[in-house]
């Protein structure tokens, strides 16, 4: 309600606080209490601006309009102070009288899921320790020696140029002569190395974890995940090798499928060679006939293998005119694509619901 221009300031004062009397009791929650109390008594509310009046009004007339001013805001703020125990009690009322059927039963909550990857990872662990390996882990943020001289990879060979490997820039404290040269692992070949080093030989273990190489495009990402295997002790041979990715794929995928070899070069073996299993897909039992999955060829390939490199002993102080031994790897991501029919690789990381939710864990 406007204020009367003819009213005296005490009579505005009155005014104001009966339209707040009569608002009061249309205020039905904290926000709306809140709300009033702003409107008169705010910076900018109706009762703050009649005070700046008290400078207009003769001096012998300010004490009484003090007086006013004062006992209308304390009304204003007593009337505020008791609505807000109403409408606090009023709340706690109706709390007390919500009633709560205790012996309905809540749908359980939905249980989450391992990533594909993970359950393959877990998997793939699980096969191997079967076979007699053990499971090594190591740093993904590796030194460069690690990574590449002690798996006999020179320092011309092109891994080791920064268009294919992720280098990590020296701190400021280490930027001298001899502090590490640091990557993001591109393989898990340095887990080899370190075991080889620290416990010499007979070794048997396997390396699953994450790798980094600055591959990005439709069928590679720039993290992906792999698993290494390595056998050293008296008298290994290929034949060890290819018996032991027979029963890998067999433990692995469920099936009678064959595995071939085919030679290829790896600094880090001697000889090398890439090795193919027959494509699940497409399996009647005894052959592969061919399918869009395995490009009508019959076979998948899984990854590289051989026969350590003499090179590589030498670095890791085993002398391999006793031992010899055979590394394998391969990447995870792709036997988690086999294993689940997953299409696309980009599925494995882009964390859709609508993909996850479709593989439970074991």
């Amino acid at each position: 309600m406007a204020a009367d221009a003819q009213q005296t300031p005490q009579q505005q004062l009155d005014e104001q606080l009966r339209s707040f009397e009569a608002a009061l009791p249309d205020v039905a929650d904290e926000p709306g209490l809140y709300e009033l109390q702003v409107r008169f008594l705010g910076k900018n509310g109706a009762v703050t601006k009649l005070r700046r009046l008290m400078g207009k009004v003769p001096p012998s007339e300010r004490k009484e309009l003090g007086k006013a001013f004062n006992r209308v805001k304390q009304a204003m703020e007593t009337h505020l102070a008791t609505r807000a125990g109403e409408l606090a009690a009023a709340a706690r009322e109706r709390d007390l009288a919500r009633r709560v059927d205790l012996t309905f039963i809540p749908d359980p909550p939905r249980p989450g899921t391992l990533h594909p990857i993970t359950q393959t990872r877990r998997e793939l662990e699980r096969v191997f320790r079967r076979l007699g390996f053990d499971v090594a882990d190591g740093p993904h943020v590796e030194a460069e020696l690690y990574s590449f001289d002690k798996l006999n990879i020179l320092p011309d060979h092109p891994a080791r140029d920064m268009q294919d490997t992720f280098f990590i820039e020296r701190p400021t404290h280490l930027d001298h002569a001899d502090a590490p040269a640091l990557v993001l692992r591109p393989h898990t070949s340095p887990v080899q190395a370190r075991t080889m080093l620290q416990h010499g030989a007979p070794v048997r273990i396997v390396a699953p974890g994450t790798t980094f190489r600055r591959d990005d495009d439709a069928t590679h990402s720039p993290m992906f995940h792999q698993i290494e295997g390595l056998y050293v002790d008296r008298n290994v041979t290929m034949a060890d090798l290819k018996a032991t990715l027979y029963a890998f794929v067999e433990a692995f995928f469920g099936r009678g499928l064959g595995v071939r070899f085919r030679p290829s070069y790896f600094p880090f073996v001697e000889p090398g060679a890439e090795f193919d299993m027959q494509c699940p897909f497409c399996f009647d039992g005894q052959l592969s006939h061919g399918c869009g999955l395995c490009k009508q060829s019959g076979w998948i390939e899984l990854g590289g293998s051989g026969m350590v490199h003499p090179a590589v002993f030498e670095h890791c102080g085993i002398d391999s005119s006793v031992y010899t031994g055979w590394a394998f790897g391969f990447g995870i991501d792709r036997m988690a694509m086999l294993r689940h029919g997953i299409p696309h690789l980009r599925h494995n990381f882009e964390g859709d619901l609508r993909v996850l939710e479709q593989f439970t864990s074991p």
